[in-house]
């Protein structure tokens, strides 16, 4: 049998959730921009997406789409994705993420698939949104509703099993059937942002931020 090696050295695990891997290269530089929106220009610094992540923790929490508990996110990539995505997993609940471009049996078959509790999306996808919801609940990105979700900050990280728990619960293609959700957990995610940077021996001049699942943007 023939066992091909990695020729880069074994990467030590880091011991947190993906959210905390992500403050920690960030919490000393509150006033950098980390979230740029290409199309528009907008931003956002180091400070308010923290801020922002531990409010919207908080909201959905209090609304009752915490620890335990799956919220879906249907949206371009855009600043409050990032937003969305860090506080769910934050909140110790589970983030299923859509194709913007599905169609409303798309989106319906993984909403009942993944248990889904609530949809958040963009004003541009409400009305397939809701045709496919049913009875789970819709809130649209910037909207009144999606605002009322900022609530009193989570300021730690709730508890999870960082190698059992699933953080994100993305969907394959498709090829051979209905598409399935793949289980990834904070060990997962954690360990492919450390690959990825130990490999780019990427030092904290050069990286700006782990990004999601696995991206990473550098200045």
């Amino acid at each position: 049998m023939t066992i091909f090696s990695s020729a880069f050295a074994d990467v030590p695990l880091t011991d947190q959730s993906i959210t905390e891997r992500v403050f920690a290269g960030l919490i000393d530089r509150p006033d950098d921009v980390v979230l740029t929106d290409g199309p528009t220009g907008r931003t956002m610094t180091t400070a308010a997406f923290m801020d922002q992540v531990k409010r919207l923790a908080g909201g959905l929490t209090q609304a009752g789409f915490g620890a335990g508990h799956t919220v879906a996110l249907m949206a371009p990539n855009i600043p409050e994705y990032c937003v969305i995505f860090h506080a769910v997993a934050w909140a110790g609940g589970t983030i299923t993420t859509l194709n913007p471009t599905y169609t409303a049996p798309e989106i319906k078959h993984q909403l009942a698939d993944s248990q889904a509790e609530l949809l958040i999306t963009i004003p541009d996808f409400v009305g397939t949104a809701q045709e496919a919801a049913g009875d789970i609940g819709v809130i649209a990105i910037g909207s009144p509703e999606f605002l009322g979700l900022m609530g009193d900050p989570i300021n730690a990280q709730v508890p999870v099993d960082l190698d059992k728990h699933t953080v994100v619960l993305p969907y394959s293609s498709g090829t051979t059937g209905l598409p399935k959700g793949v289980m990834l957990s904070h060990r997962n995610l954690v360990a492919n942002c450390d690959q990825i940077i130990a490999a780019g021996a990427f030092g904290k001049a050069r990286l700006r931020q782990a990004f999601c699942r696995s991206s990473i943007s550098m200045v």
